[in-house]
């Protein structure tokens, strides 16, 4: 009893009752309780009580499902339940003139209802191994607690049973594929505890945390180890010995409902499936399922793995988790709703940063409020950067600058023009784009009549801070801040690879005719108004205009364009884009005919002056 309560397991024991009290007590109590342990004694047959208690329990385990967990404390089984056992020999001879035949039967048939359940035979008092088997039974029978924090999670708990289809009697490997932060391990561990608690007969295992545990002392031997050893049962089961035949026939007859967490390598899934890749599907019973958890789209499909792309949460599912977290309420107060749909905006959809920004604003005032949300882009929060820039730390150096160029400045272009952008200078350009799709950094949005490549607002946030990490201003390869700009266009021998830039929040700006001069990496020139006032001209040239501008150059985009014609000292054979718009001056490109070798959209438009 005292063990019991030592592990927080409120317990009630037959001797609070009295003997002059009904039996009608103890079928209330045996009704409240989840369990009863019946501890089977040499001298239990001689309590009549005992034995009426017994009976009882019998009782309420037929018809009501009890469930009973029967100890044997220096006696067998047999002795219990068998009619030429110890017990029925001592029922027979206490009780056998001066009780009716009735009552016999009835205990005899308690008792080998009772000693038949699954139960613990023990020599000695082991009081720890009751204890512990008493834990494991009543967290196994425990319905799972709904929590409020699951928000937005029954439509997609619903989708990923589908692709389970756990009355189809086959191996699946389910996959949930999404960017960091957006609830792959949420909605993986909801999966869990809801089908988990159905799946009688079988070996349930949840591995959390893999990509980021590996880097311990034992990587994923340490992991894989671990995991084998707790599915057979056995302690300490070494890799090499996962290996032994009887082994992998133990496992290939056990149904399992597993969920490997953060898998982002095909190696990683490889080591967890004991790198039998043609044997996959033989490596459980049928019946099993796999559920992984991945920003890595390939790897589930070298898997072979069903998949289910995790979405981030709609509008009112925003509002609501954040709600719980900024107010602890599931819906923000009237009063507070149009700063909390600015907070939501930032986050479209990721739970993991609203969340953040929740938790950070709770019990603020409006005044904190308005101050943090107009800081919120200039100020990342580390809880949720650090998170997305996992995904970014782990590229090549090719992914790092194709995932740049398009997050600060391809977003939602189109997949055939970003692919002739990087083409040029990268042949695997191809290779790398569908990678970065594929690893939850990019995202491919489909209409009838073409694709669009896009990247989440979130994505392109960190991309900017990463970019703005880079050390001096002269060695910064993307801008997109005017003042930067400013001082950038006054700097020769610049390192600048792309410059974005708001025409109408920025000043006035006079430039030399060999600005462009020392910038030879510039790929990327954008001067652009973001508003209906195109006759704001905020860019000026001297009458001669530009003496040239940078070969390398693939896209130039230039609202206002203050000059004639672009310069004589200008190859545009690496143009994929060439946009020339509201310019006052612009009579003609070239003086003279020129190489159009990349070029894929050509726009010359609202230009008075331009020359046929």
């Amino acid at each position: 009893m005292e063990a019991l309560s030592r592990e927080e397991i409120k317990a009630f024991i037959d001797d609070m009752l009295e003997k002059t009290e009904s039996i009608g007590e103890l079928i209330s109590v045996l009704q409240r309780s989840a369990l009863s342990i019946v501890i089977f004694s040499e001298n239990f047959a001689d309590s009549s009580w005992c034995l009426d208690e017994v009976a009882t329990i019998s009782q309420i385990m037929e018809e009501f499902g009890h469930r009973v967990l029967p100890i044997f404390y220096k006696v067998d089984p047999s002795d219990v339940s068998e009619d030429c056992g110890s017990y029925a020999a001592t029922i027979n001879l206490k009780y056998g003139a001066s009780n009716v035949p009735e009552d016999r039967k009835r205990w005899m048939g308690a008792l080998k209802a009772v000693a038949n359940c699954t139960g613990l035979r023990i020599d000695s008092e082991l009081v720890k191994v009751i204890v512990s088997d008493v834990l494991k039974r009543l967290v196994h029978m425990s319905p799972r607690v709904k929590s409020d924090m699951l928000i937005g999670m029954d439509a997609r708990i619903c989708e990923v049973e589908k692709l389970l289809a756990l009355n189809v009697n086959d191996f699946r490997i389910i996959g949930l594929w999404g960017m960091g932060g957006v609830g792959k391990t949420t909605l993986a561990r909801a999966c869990y505890q809801r089908f988990t608690s159905s799946t009688k007969g079988t070996k349930r295992q949840f591995v959390r945390n893999i990509h980021q545990t590996r880097e311990k002392e034992n990587g994923m031997v340490g992991i894989v180890q671990e995991h084998y050893s707790a599915l057979l049962s056995e302690d300490n089961i070494s890799y090499e010995d996962l290996d032994v035949s009887y082994r992998r026939d133990r496992l290939s007859r056990l149904k399992v409902f597993l969920v490997f967490d953060d898998v982002e390598t095909f190696s990683e899934l490889e080591h967890l499936l004991l790198g039998d890749l043609l044997n996959t599907f033989n490596l459980f019973a049928l019946g099993s399922r796999i559920i992984v958890t991945t920003r890595n789209r390939r790897v589930l499909e070298n898997a072979r793995a069903n998949i289910y792309y995790v979405e981030g949460l709609h509008s009112q599912e925003s509002l609501q988790l954040f709600g719980i977290h900024a107010f602890r309420q599931y819906l923000p107060p009237d009063d507070w709703m149009r700063l909390s749909a600015v907070a939501i905006s930032y986050c479209k959809g990721s739970p993991l940063a609203i969340k953040v920004l929740g938790g950070t604003l709770y019990c603020r005032d409006k005044s904190y409020w308005e101050s943090f949300l107009c800081e919120l882009r200039k100020i990342p929060k580390p809880e949720i950067h650090d998170v997305l820039r996992r995904s970014y730390d782990e590229l090549g150096i090719v992914e790092k600058r194709l995932f740049l160029d398009t997050a600060c400045f391809l977003h939602r272009q189109r997949k055939n023009l970003v692919m002739k952008y990087f083409s040029i200078g990268y042949q695997c350009a191809n290779y790398v784009l569908e990678d970065l799709i594929g690893k939850s950094l990019l995202i491919r949005v489909s209409s009838e009549d073409y694709e669009n490549i896009e990247v989440h607002d979130l994505l392109r946030e960190m991309a900017w801070n990463i970019v703005n990490e880079e050390s001096e201003l002269a060695n910064r390869s993307r801008l997109n801040n005017a003042d930067d700009i400013r001082k950038i266009l006054t700097i020769r021998k610049v390192k600048t690879e792309g410059i974005s830039l708001n025409l109408f929040k920025a000043n006035e700006m006079y430039l030399e005719a060999t600005t462009f001069e020392g910038m030879t990496s510039l790929r990327f020139l954008c001067f652009v108004y973001f508003s209906e006032e195109h006759g704001i001209r905020k860019v000026h040239l001297p009458s001669g205009g530009l003496d040239m501008l940078p070969d390398s150059l693939r896209w130039l985009l230039w609202d206002g364009f203050p000059s004639k014609s672009l310069p004589s000292r200008f190859s545009p054979e690496n143009l994929v884009l060439l946009a020339i718009r509201h310019s006052p001056f612009i009579e003609r490109c070239w003086e003279v005919q020129v190489c159009w070798k990349h070029l894929q959209i050509f726009v010359m438009s609202s230009s008075m002056d331009l020359l046929c």
